[in-house]
């Protein structure tokens, strides 16, 4: 559902869904005398709760049956309060006046008994003022009623009402989820926007309603090119999901809870300025986005992803530190932590720093297919599927491993299937039907002859030990070796690129746990992409030169550990990320100015920022140059941030859209990693002028 909060339904606020609870609404309608029922309706803030309610509303009412809608904000802080409103809806919509010597509670309870009736209650996070009474007193005189009740809340029904003797088999309960893509799809199939722009809201809503609704409405509004006020849709939400979170406290563990997988209270306490009480835990435990994990607490991922960009914009550098202290923490931990755990982080790690990692291919992104989609283990009924991806991505000759023999691909899929089946890795849909799948060989004296069958410029690449392999048991396997990737390019709700960057993040996650992975590619694409990850080429062979471009790429998590792996590929340099995040970062429309007039010395020495520094345009034009053509970057600006950057504003050889078609992005995505860029440079730049405006004092 979207929710109707968001203003006045039009296109783009249409309501998909509620199939389910619309379903149980019929059936209500269809079997009276069974006394009063009720439906509990729970979700984070933003999910739709309303929309839905606006919907069996609208579904009673074409049913003939007499709809009063609640607003529990309003009503739920007094008995007398719900009284007062049930009878001014009934005097309002119905004309059922009360008789002067008639009591509020008969005239209700009357009037409830005398038609069948659906009673809508919204917003009903204050129920505990009243729930005493409404569980003692009014439900109970209702409890032969045909009335249906209908109760949403962002945390649901408390317990005790499940086990309720005279209500616990008259409950039914409706927790609301993200909207699938099949959902975002079908909201967006009339709004009139281009299909590409249609993918890029689809996979940047991640399935929230609200997040839709506001994205789409924006887009309709201003136009496709206005992408720049996408950016602050994350304050809106915030605001929208911790209406729930009123105590300060409870804020600033959200704030951090989004820096973490889970956290337990010791945990939450060595990050936050105020520790908390057992009291106050529990309380944080209770809000709708949480959930208790055997962790600690877990924020929902949606509403930590939202959290973290409504963070980093109001406070980019307290974001950074926390970050930095929460990534330490993570650190710490690892070596103890059990083999779940440590998936956890790494994933986390993933996710939390994706921005920062050097996406030179959207096989980076990790964003756009996350928890209602399935990663799952392969079983036999999945292989029609898998040769049917492995036959279009060969046809297209997409990425397959290039030592594999011409022809074998299919046959090779099959003995990986019969031999090594743990080793392939699939993606799917929320129907459990396949999406992709990632498939290579643990390397085993059993395994070794496969390889030698299928792909024997391997076993050359691989030099001496490829001989140690062919004695090692299967028991002490501890490399995997990719082999066929393909995903399922005939369906028109995933990009090829947002699949395959979940195949990659599940094999990265995956090689954490201890084991290390070998791919053999002489792609130039995932030559750049695979050591910025932190794959190492291995020694070339004298073999090699029967293979000009080909490269081994390992990353090895046998000898790595997690804090080195996080410090060479995530934040490159710890001392540099403190420093970074010690200095108030140059707001990035400033250093967008900058750049703007790099070659107007009037213009650039009229620009507060570099009169403050005491700096002339040239010697301004000077650093900005020397920042964008160093190498490495300074951190924490990336290569293609930096590449970027240069290209856009020292060169200016293209329009934005070439330039978006030339970094194989969307012009959304180009967008977002512009505007990314330019806060980087904006930490880069503290820094600079820090130290400028010290040597000349």
């Amino acid at each position: 559902m979207n929710n109707s909060s968001a203003g006045p339904i039009s296109h783009a606020q249409r309501i998909v869904g509620g199939t389910r609870e619309i379903r149980a609404l019929s059936d209500w309608l269809e079997t009276p005398g069974e006394g009063m029922q009720i439906f509990a309706v729970s979700g984070i803030g933003g999910i739709g709760k309303t929309t839905l309610l606006t919907k069996l509303a609208a579904e009673a009412r074409g049913a003939s049956v007499r709809v009063l809608w609640v607003d529990g904000q309003l009503c739920l802080h007094t008995p007398r309060d719900v009284l007062a409103y049930l009878d001014m809806s009934l005097e309002t919509e119905y004309g059922r006046v009360r008789r002067a010597d008639e009591t509020l509670l008969a005239h209700v309870i009357g009037e409830l008994y005398r038609e069948r009736t659906v009673i809508i209650m919204d917003n009903c996070e204050s129920l505990a003022r009243s729930e005493s009474w409404l569980l003692a007193q009014l439900l109970p005189r209702l409890q032969d009623s045909a009335c249906l009740l209908v109760m949403a809340s962002r945390t649901g029904l408390p317990l005790h009402w499940y086990t309720d003797p005279m209500w616990s088999g008259r409950i039914q309960s409706f927790p609301l989820e993200l909207f699938t893509r099949e959902q975002i799809y079908e909201y967006l199939q009339d709004s009139g926007l281009p299909d590409r722009l249609q993918q890029d809201i689809a996979q940047r809503s991640e399935g929230h309603p609200l997040l839709l609704a506001l994205t789409t409405d924006l887009m309709r509004r201003d136009g496709t090119d206005q992408m720049e006020k996408v950016v602050q849709l994350p304050r809106i939400l915030s605001a929208e999901l911790l209406r729930e979170a009123a105590d300060p406290y409870m804020y600033e563990a959200l704030q951090l809870l989004s820096l973490v997988p889970a956290a337990d209270q010791t945990m939450l306490n060595r990050l936050l300025k105020h520790p908390l009480q057992a009291a106050e835990y529990m309380a944080l435990s209770s809000l709708s986005c949480v959930r208790m994990v055997p962790a600690g607490l877990a924020l929902h991922q949606v509403v930590g992803r939202i959290l973290r960009d409504d963070y980093k914009q109001r406070d980019p550098g307290e974001y950074n530190t926390m970050r930095w202290r929460a990534l330490k923490l993570l650190i710490e931990l690892y070596p103890t932590a059990d083999r779940l755990r440590r998936m956890q982080f790494a994933a986390h790690a993933l996710e939390l720093y994706r921005e920062q990692l050097p996406a030179a291919h959207q096989y980076v992104d990790f964003s756009g297919v996350h928890g209602q989609e399935q990663r799952q283990g392969f079983g036999p009924e999945d292989l029609p599927y898998l040769h049917r991806f492995l036959e279009v991505s060969l046809s297209r000759s997409d990425w397959q491993s290039e030592l594999v023999k011409a022809g074998e691909h299919h046959r090779l899929l099959d003995e990986i299937a019969k031999w090594s089946p743990m080793s392939i890795l699939v993606t799917r849909n929320t129907d459990g039907i396949p999406l992709g799948f990632s498939a290579g060989l643990w390397l085993h004296a059993e395994t070794m002859p496969l390889l030698e069958r299928y792909a024997p410029l391997y076993l050359e690449m691989l030099g001496k030990e490829a001989e140690e392999l062919r004695t090692l048991s299967s028991e002490s396997a501890d490399t995997m070796c990719m082999l066929l990737a393909a995903v399922n390019v005939d369906q028109s709700f995933y990009r090829p690129e947002e699949l395959g960057a979940e195949l990659f993040q599940s094999w990265m996650i995956e090689t954490t746990n201890g084991w290390r992975a070998i791919i053999a590619t002489e792609d130039p694409q995932l030559h750049m992409l695979l050591p910025l990850s932190g794959f190492q080429p291995k020694p070339p062979q004298p073999s090699d030169r029967h293979q000009p471009g080909m490269v081994v790429w390992e990353l090895d998590f046998r000898q790595a550990s997690f804090d080195r792996w996080v410090e060479r590929v995530i934040l490159q340099s710890a001392p540099q990320q403190e420093l970074a995040a010690e200095l108030p970062p140059v707001p990035w429309d400033q250093v967008r100015s900058l750049l703007q007039h790099l070659y107007n010395d009037n213009l650039l020495r009229s620009l507060p920022i570099v009169a403050e520094a005491g700096m002339s345009g040239a010697g301004m034009r000077d650093l900005m140059q020397t920042i964008l053509t160093a190498e490495p970057p300074p951190y924490p600006l990336t290569e293609l941030e930096q590449h970027i950057l240069r290209e856009s504003y020292l060169r200016k050889n293209h329009r934005k859209s070439q330039l978006a078609d030339a970094f194989h992005m969307s012009r959304t995505t180009f967008y977002r990693h512009t505007r990314q860029a330019l806060e980087h440079l904006g930490h880069v730049l503290a820094g600079k002028l820090n130290g400028f405006t010290t040597k000349n004092n």
